[in-house]
């Protein structure tokens, strides 16, 4: 039988052309994407305004107070951008069905796991041990290649792990019940690894419940918005101030901070909170 060890090496054999990719695997594909589809593109699907398992762990209260609370006062993403997470859901089927086609115990794909109340959908679970698949740019992908994770989580992904592993618990599929794994890959080399974290050892899955108490007062108290997660960073030695990485790519930057100018530099659009220095480049409005 295969085990979790070998997985990713198993994985690249079936994409060498060594077999294992057959009518069966094809067909598991098929109805994996299929319902991807269908999830991601039915608006009647979407549901706005509720805690989820995959945003708990997100380290801006405030943003998630938004989240909840404010839900059509965020930014409608773009299309360009929901096709970038839609890639992401497809490379997700696409891991999984090469695990398939490895040989290895493929269960649980996407059931609804629950903690007090919050629903959330865990990846799967690959011989025994739960899973959560990720896409990532280049430079992502090496906090998962080089573990880095419990140090370098800006998007809250190790609570997100521990909640899919803690919620499952008493599922007789599920025979680790200390830890789990991210599945992770280099969407643009096509790099796989296989990054595991015991939490047990590292205390999350004592603290979990703990936490989702605390998230679940936050967002239930409608009157008190919390402090902001992160505070501007400086742009250069201007005496400018700007958003960080967090602020920069979450939907509710605008609201947060009402007064942000947004100017177009060469590397990309820089979101302004003081400017003492106007910038020489196009602002967009």
């Amino acid at each position: 039988m295969k085990t979790i060890n070998t997985l990713v090496k198993d994985i690249y054999a079936v994409i060498e052309g060594n077999g294992g990719w057959d009518e069966t695997v094809n067909e598991y594909f098929k109805e994996t994407i299929g319902t991807t589809m269908m999830s991601r593109l039915n608006p009647g699907e979407r549901k706005e305004g509720t805690l989820r398992m995959s945003s708990i762990g997100q380290p801006c209260e405030r943003k998630l107070w938004y989240q909840t609370n404010h839900p059509k006062e965020g930014e409608v993403l773009r299309p360009e951008t929901r096709f970038k997470f839609l890639y992401g859901d497809i490379l997700e089927d696409l891991i999984l069905s090469l695990a398939v086609a490895a040989g290895h115990k493929v269960e649980g794909h996407q059931d609804t796991m629950d903690i007090k109340g919050i629903k959330g959908h865990r990846d799967a679970v690959i011989d025994g041990v739960t899973i959560d698949v990720k896409s990532a740019s280049t430079y992502s992908y090496k906090k998962f290649r080089e573990h880095k994770l419990e140090t370098e989580d800006p998007f809250g992904y190790i609570t997100q792990l521990t909640s899919y592993v803690k919620a499952g618990e008493n599922d007789p599929i599920v025979k680790d019940k200390e830890g789990g794994a991210f599945l992770a890959v280099d969407k643009q080399h096509g790099h796989i690894c296989l990054d595991y974290y015991n939490f047990k050892d590292t205390g999350h899955l004592d603290k979990i419940e703990e936490l989702y108490d605390e998230r679940i007062r936050s967002a239930s108290d409608k009157t008190t918005t919390p402090t902001r997660g992160f505070s501007p960073e400086p742009e250069g030695k201007s005496g400018n101030l700007k958003l960080g990485v967090n602020c920069s790519y979450c939907d509710f930057k605008s609201k947060c901070h009402p007064t942000m100018r947004t100017f177009l530099y060469s590397r990309g659009p820089v979101f302004l909170t003081k400017v003492v220095r106007e910038p020489n480049v196009k602002e967009i409005t």
